[in-house]
């Protein structure tokens, strides 16, 4: 279990004073970057715990009133995120299972990605309670297995055949 000290720190010209009240150590460094590794090293040397099973709170009183201000705005910031991701998804739902509205539409009218509409999208149970497969088929024909898929609808065969498509008349879509 790990054990968990208070280190506080105090800015005294180009340095920080460390004070560990509980172990009545007392140190410094540089910058604040030092202070976690000054704070367990010297912890270690005391006690005789591995640093790895140190927590420590590293603590600035005199910052304190600003550092609190920056604290409690993120903590509302986190409530209002949250806030939001319940909203939109409870509108993803409502649009895609009340409304049937596609999850594209619903990406463009909420103004999120389509990855987070699919991560708020219930999952749906298909109508066709058989497996899907994405393996080659064999061709009823030859006897050797063709490119295609298995899917809900039967299988389908890639073989490069495409429907003809009707001809337009020249001239219906440039006005003339």
């Amino acid at each position: 279990m790990n054990t968990r000290y208070e280190v506080r720190l105090h800015r005294i010209g180009r340095w920080w004073a460390l004070d560990i009240p509980a172990l009545a150590i007392h140190s410094q460094c540089r910058t604040l970057d030092e202070a976690e590794d000054v704070a367990r090293n010297a912890i270690t040397d005391a006690v005789g715990i591995p640093s790895g099973l140190i927590d420590l709170d590293l603590l600035v009183p005199e910052m304190a009133w600003l550092l609190q201000g920056i604290a409690e705005a993120r903590r509302r910031r986190a409530a209002a995120a949250a806030e939001e991701e319940r909203t939109v998804a409870d509108a993803v739902r409502a649009l895609v299972e009340d409304l049937c509205v596609s999850q594209g539409d619903a990406c463009r009218l909420l103004g999120v990605s389509p990855d987070e509409v699919a991560r708020l999208t219930p999952a749906r149970r298909s109508v066709d309670p058989r497996p899907r497969h994405s393996d080659p088929v064999p061709s009823a024909n030859s006897g050797s297995p063709t490119r295609g898929f298995r899917g809900s609808g039967g299988t389908r065969a890639l073989s490069g055949y495409q429907r003809p498509r009707p001809a337009l008349p020249r001239g219906s879509f440039d006005g003339s």
